[in-house]
């Protein structure tokens, strides 16, 4: 008998395996309209309302994806959208219409006319950043062409500032970078010896109003009257900044984004005493601040990509309006499991509590799947063990990206349809009572923030990716929201609870 039969049909077997596989492997990416649904049906979940956060994340989902959305032009996103969230709401039982964030205009996604006021500090100690091509310039250049390219032109405000605002004419962005120069003469307008750094915010914060963006360009150094005592000098410069930001705040609610930059430096750097240290070409930290409100900043960064400009380190975002909204999450059945525990309500696909509890050699393990997409801090501070507050006896044991190698099959089939982007591992042993989880992210100050602070800068060459006074400027700003808000101690809080 031939055996040729036999090997087609084998060879059959195996290609149909084959085309099984590739056709599960197609599958396990869910697709944009999918994701988007999924992101409205966890917002409806949360508090039945649709807010204006929650409405900008799904716009921008749908500008991200423009070709899988490609039907729905800037005309028709407000109405379709509206359309989706409601259809999808309906479909849920016993409950009532939810309340619908609508823009008062469709947004122009390519042209607003918002005012950009940028004031780039001049003083004696900026002009390292500009000798020569530096990052410094490179950056400066990149965030002016791409406002011009996404806000209207004639509403770009470009200025230099020191002890005064002084306004400076732009025609075209190379010859404004030319310009930079300290030895041509628009660089060098005003007082520029010195310049004290709270009174420089001051006049930032008064020319900022409810229409436009500030957007300041500084080392962001506390000047130190001499002979004083550092820490208490210190001290008395934050209160000064947090003063500062409270009264500007009984005008409107405002938003503070903080950038960390970095360029060569070629000059003169001036110490807490006033010593000079020659730097040649050697890296030194710069800041970029974005003021305004929490509208105006979300709909910036939107259109600008500041993670690209040159020299790009780090971000802090700070706000008064953020809303504390609890995320999608659910416990995994079976990822990283040590012990055992069943589902409390078995009707639900999302797993807010457990129960049945047996310990593993003392040890009960499980990982929480969780949506992380749209809170405002940078992926460092989501992956940092000691940013999150727990529950006593329970510590986490990993924090990482949703991975299909990383987590169960059974677990990622229903991980697929959810908006989660995150999976974290959570642990506690037999010597602690049994009791409830509480998973919150602490909203506090990034680590960057620390690490990049020196005070005493005598010996700057050995502390050159450090700032002085920068810990004491940034607790400064952050104090003052913290009394705007007082309850906003955490950027999101979840539960499981847990009965034996």
């Amino acid at each position: 008998m031939s055996r040729l039969p036999y090997l087609n049909c084998i060879n059959l077997i195996r290609y149909s395996v084959l085309l099984l596989f590739v056709s599960s492997l197609n599958s396990c990416t869910p697709e944009p309209s999918e994701v988007l649904n999924n992101k409205i049906k966890m917002a409806l979940r949360n508090d039945n309302t649709i807010d204006e956060s929650e409405w900008n994340s799904f716009v921008s989902y749908i500008d991200n994806n423009k070709k899988e959305f490609d039907h729905l032009d800037s005309n028709k996103v407000v109405m379709e959208l509206k359309k989706l969230i409601s259809n999808i709401a309906d479909k849920r039982r016993n409950q009532p219409s939810p309340d619908i964030y609508t823009p008062n205009k469709i947004k122009d996604t390519t042209n607003d006319n918002t005012l950009i006021k940028v004031f780039i500090e001049n003083s004696g100690s900026m002009d390292g950043y500009v000798r020569n091509t530096t990052e410094f310039e490179g950056a400066l250049s990149d965030l002016l062409v791409q406002m011009q390219y996404k806000y209207n032109k004639e509403n770009l405000n470009i200025n230099f500032i020191n002890t005064k605002i002084h306004p400076s004419e732009v025609d075209e962005v190379n010859t404004f970078v030319e310009k930079l120069d300290p030895n041509k003469a628009p660089y060098k307008v005003g007082q520029r010896a010195t310049s004290k750094f709270n009174e420089i915010l001051e006049t930032i914060l008064d020319s900022t109003t409810q229409q436009n963006i500030s957007i300041l360009i500084s080392d962001c150094i506390y000047s130190l009257d001499k002979g004083k005592d550092t820490s208490g000098a210190l001290e008395f410069q934050k209160s000064l900044t947090k003063g500062t930001f409270l009264e500007k705040s009984k005008a409107f609610n405002f938003s503070t984004l903080i950038l960390k930059m970095n360029s060569k430096f070629k000059g003169n750097y001036y110490d807490k005493n006033d010593k000079i240290t020659v730097l040649d070409k050697e890296y030194r930290p710069y800041y970029i601040w974005v003021i305004g409100t929490d509208k105006h900043i979300s709909s910036f960064l939107e259109k600008i990509n500041l993670n690209t400009l040159k020299g790009f380190k780090n971000s802090y975002y700070l706000s008064n309006t953020y809303k504390n909204n609890t995320p999608y999450y659910s416990v995994l059945k079976e990822t990283n499991k040590i012990g055992r525990f069943k589902q409390t309500d078995r009707r639900t696909r999302t797993i807010n509590s457990i129960n049945d509890i047996e310990y593993e050699d003392g040890t009960l393990q499980f990982s929480l799947a969780i949506d992380l997409s749209n809170i405002p801090v940078e992926q460092d501070y989501l992956m940092d063990y000691k940013n999150y507050n727990l529950s006593t006896g329970f510590s986490i044991k990993a924090i990482e990206k949703i991975d299909r190698d990383k987590i169960n099959k059974r677990d990622f089939v229903t991980l697929e349809k959810t908006s989660s982007t995150h999976f974290i591992t959570i642990t506690t042993t037999s010597k602690y009572t049994l009791r409830d989880l509480k998973l919150e992210l602490a909203n506090t100050i990034p680590n960057w923030v620390k690490n990049s602070n020196s005070l005493d800068d005598t010996n700057i060459k050995n502390q050159l990716d450090k700032t002085f006074g920068l810990l004491y400027l940034i607790q400064g700003v952050s104090e003052a929201y913290e009394i705007q808000n007082a309850d906003n101690k955490s950027y999101f809080s979840i539960n499981i609870t847990i009965k034996k």
